[in-house]
């Protein structure tokens, strides 16, 4: 897109990988087997680079965050968009997602933001 995006991009990039660390989305395989009786398909893993945020004050419990969910960012640095069917490995678990939320100005992505839940 515009330089300016680019610029923003690489820096959010930067920016996590210095201060993430390392996580893994598991997305479901392709269902095998007959229409009758699928089986689920060997589940893909991808690398990337994850930081944790706080919850603010407003975000507590008795609101849409819960004693124990996960807030965060995800790196663009990935070989696929993260999908909200998907599962978020982190170091203490595996986590599924509440909302995933792509930062996209000008219509290209600069990170994920997300909240999910074991």
């Amino acid at each position: 897109m515009s330089a300016f995006y680019d610029r923003m991009q690489a820096t959010a990039t930067r920016l996590i990988g210095r201060y993430g660390y390392a996580a893994q989305l598991k997305r479901a395989g392709a269902p095998t087997g007959p229409a009758y009786d699928p089986q689920p398909g060997q589940p893909t893993l991808h690398n990337c680079t994850v930081v944790e945020t706080e919850y603010s004050l407003t975000n507590r419990d008795a609101t849409l965050v819960q004693k124990g969910d996960k807030l965060g960012l995800i790196s663009t640095a990935i070989d696929t968009a993260p999908l909200m069917s998907d599962q978020l490995m982190l170091a203490d678990g595996t986590y599924n997602f509440v909302d995933l939320q792509p930062l996209s100005p000008g219509a290209q992505v600069l990170l994920y933001e997300f909240h999910c839940r074991k």
